[in-house]
């Protein structure tokens, strides 16, 4: 199971070290002068579309991912104990200190990306976020 964990790392490491927010630009920058059903065709439903009078629009694309990494405590109890039994050298009068979150930390990576069309073509483009990357 170690070996399997080890290798898919491993590959996961590989994957996204090639991954760049030059990339992403690059790839935001082929989208400059096309229509907004191939912007769709390509990305999908967007988040939300904003129309204005004039009828230029702003298509964005929000993408959330929140990855829990496990905490030693709760990755290293390999015999299932409970909670009680965990921190029971942390107690004090029955009552259980925190020493952090016992499952691990949560990390939100977000991307949105929003794209400006005027008479139905992608004139610019506008991200923000730490996961606006492409390979």
């Amino acid at each position: 199971m170690l070996k399997r964990y080890t290798a898919l790392l491993t590959l996961l490491i590989t994957v996204t070290a090639c991954a760049t927010a030059q990339n992403y630009e690059n790839m935001l920058n082929r989208e400059i002068g096309q229509n907004e059903d191939a912007l769709i065709n390509k990305f999908g439903a967007p988040t939300s579309v904003k129309r204005f009078k004039n009828g230029d629009e702003i298509i964005t694309y929000t993408h959330i991912n929140n990855q829990v990494v496990p905490s030693p405590n709760y990755y290293f109890n390999t015999d299932f104990m409970t909670e009680d039994d965990m921190f029971a050298p942390f107690t004090y009068g029955g009552n259980a200190i925190p020493v952090g979150n016992f499952m691990g930390e949560v990390i939100t990576e977000y991307c949105q990306t929003k794209f400006y069309l005027k008479n139905n073509i992608v004139t610019s483009w506008q991200y923000k976020g730490n996961a606006c990357v492409a390979l």
